[in-house]
């Protein structure tokens, strides 16, 4: 990380641009994410109906993001029912880092907490314990 901070540095001084080394950093994060941001609008019907808060049966965070319930890689697609707001925890090191499974409807998703491969901890449906 250190090293890419100081290549990003060498690249400001290379430049000749104007303006301080932090507006640089900041045109370049736009110049890089900013198509990759999309229309902010897109998904608003989604975090609305999840009340703005992460949908996880073990959180109530602000923090949201959008997460396909079936993964767009295993044919699941951008509709309603397959998306829901998860907090970035509960996303990232929750459902990706295998402690977190959950499986569409949205409208009533069922919950599985516990690492991947064992027998669930927990297990929950919209909001209604079913297992633990």
């Amino acid at each position: 990380m250190f090293v890419q901070f100081r290549m990003l540095e060498v690249a400001f001084q290379r430049s000749e641009l104007r303006g301080t080394y932090l507006s640089y950093l900041c045109r370049e994060f736009m110049r890089v994410w900013g198509p990759t941001l999309g229309d902010s609008d897109k998904w608003e019907v989604i975090y609305r109906r999840d009340g703005y808060r992460c949908t996880s049966p073990a959180c109530r965070r602000r923090d949201v993001t959008l997460h396909h319930l079936q993964y767009r890689s295993a044919g699941g697609g951008d509709e309603d029912e397959n998306v829901s707001s998860l907090c970035a925890f509960c996303h990232l090191e929750g459902e990706h880092g295998g402690r977190l499974r959950v499986w569409p409807p949205a409208s009533r998703p069922r919950w599985e907490l516990g690492r991947r491969g064992q027998k669930p901890t927990l297990v929950v449906e919209g909001r209604e314990l079913l297992a633990s």
